[in-house]
């Protein structure tokens, strides 16, 4: 019998990014788990994130893919606070957001993007984001 090679998944980056400035004060833990990143379960999971861990400047960066075409819809970049002086509520900030600029022929404001990436993370990931208060959508 012949062996059928696993397949390598292609992800598809942002077609039209609208970027912006962040400053998201995030746990800890939040972060740990941020680094883990999501794999769906089934279909009926829709996102991924895979994260790239830090970069020469010791930046995290986060993609949020929709499962079941790998296009992805949002980039988040994290800094790491200096972990001697860094409080727990503030170990890490979310500095910047890259979306995908149009979505079903509408724009997407920036705050609705970063209510989206608040959700996700919230929901697929099981961060707190506690200085995001409760201002984000659900799906």
């Amino acid at each position: 019998m012949r062996e059928i090679p696993a397949r390598t998944p292609t992800y598809h980056p942002i077609k039209d990014p609208a970027t912006a400035e962040w400053g998201l004060a995030i746990k800890r833990t939040d972060y740990e788990k941020l680094l883990e990143g999501f794999r769906p379960r089934d279909m009926d999971d829709k996102w991924l994130c895979i994260t790239e861990k830090n970069d020469a400047q010791g930046n995290t960066t986060v993609h949020w893919y929709r499962s079941w075409g790998n296009m992805e819809y949002y980039t988040v970049i994290v800094e790491v606070q200096d972990p001697k002086q860094a409080k727990e509520n503030d170990w890490a900030k979310l500095t910047k957001i890259t979306w995908e600029k149009l979505v079903g022929g509408l724009e997407v404001p920036v705050e609705e993007a970063k209510g989206d990436v608040v959700d996700l993370c919230r929901a697929f990931v099981g961060c707190e984001f506690e200085n995001a208060g409760s201002a984000s959508r659900s799906e």
